[in-house]
């Protein structure tokens, strides 16, 4: 038994409080959710990826931490701007944007969370961020840039 709360106590929780969350694949340890997320102007499909660790791991939520994807409408970048072509994402090893948010040095999350209280609505939140910096090109969300020995750490 895990310490950590189960796939099926996470997909509850998702239910109750999102329920255009759907999930698509699933084992003991492992979750896909497929939902939409409308912050301002557009609504996004996003997919959000979870592993549950055993409890013999290093805790270590950079590399643990929930990944978050937007699958449509494809996020847009802004090369040259100051804030980055596309600020707070990880580039995974294929090249897509997998969502920065939260400071992982802080503890703001653990995978003793809830992704229905955090990752979601963090991911939300990054949406409209986002919506604020294609329109005005300043990112409103604070957080802090990685630099690149981090960002490729957590991949």
């Amino acid at each position: 038994m895990s310490v950590f709360p189960s796939i099926d106590r996470q997909h509850a929780a998702i239910r109750a409080v999102w329920p255009t969350f759907h999930l698509v694949a699933h084992t003991d340890r492992t979750a896909t959710w497929s939902g939409t997320l409308k912050p301002f102007m557009l609504a996004y499909k996003v997919r959000i990826s979870h592993r549950i660790p055993l409890a013999i791991e290093r805790i270590d939520p950079l590399r643990q931490q929930p990944e978050v994807r937007v699958v449509s409408p494809p996020l847009k970048r802004r090369p040259g701007d100051a804030e980055g072509s596309l600020p707070h994402v990880y580039v995974d090893r294929v090249g897509d944007p997998v969502l920065c948010l939260f400071d992982y040095e802080t503890d703001e999350w653990t995978p003793f969370r809830m992704l229905a209280e955090t990752t979601i609505p963090w991911a939300l939140d990054w949406l409209g961020c986002y919506e604020g910096w294609r329109a005005t090109g300043e990112w409103s969300g604070g957080g802090r840039h990685v630099g690149p020995a981090v960002a490729e750490a957590i991949r």
